[in-house]
């Protein structure tokens, strides 16, 4: 004898498909903490220490700015004053007596024996 045909549902069939995990999803599986949902205040709490953490990340950068601009003004500081004590020794040199000779002596000008003589001037202060 036949069998009898069951009728169908009048829904669409769903077709129930094992679900596939991955790496990240069995890593970083936190609805057994939660239940499934994600509580309010744990967005709240992971919103601010993500702040904070922005806030730290920030200053740090601009802490090692200014360490990088301070070491290169320390660098050109030093030069500058590698350069002045140079052009301070050029120059005490030149102001010597035995260079002035010698200077003196490419333009045929010879060094004046005779000391200077100091000159005095009296002013009447009354007037």
């Amino acid at each position: 004898m036949a069998t009898p045909i069951e009728p169908k549902e009048a829904g669409p069939k769903r077709i129930s498909s094992p679900k596939k995990e991955g790496i990240f999803d069995s890593i970083f599986n936190i609805d057994n903490f939660t239940g499934g949902e994600l509580p309010v205040m744990w967005v709240k709490r992971i919103a601010f220490v993500a702040f904070l953490t922005l806030i730290n990340i920030y200053y740090s950068m601009l802490a090692d700015g200014k360490l990088h601009q301070i070491q290169k003004e320390k660098s050109a500081l030093e030069e500058d004053r590698a350069d002045y004590t140079t052009q301070k020794a050029e120059y005490m040199k030149v102001s010597k007596q035995t260079n002035l000779e010698e200077t003196l002596k490419r333009y045929q000008i010879g060094v004046s024996t005779l000391p200077p003589t100091k000159i005095i001037i009296q002013v009447n202060k009354e007037q």
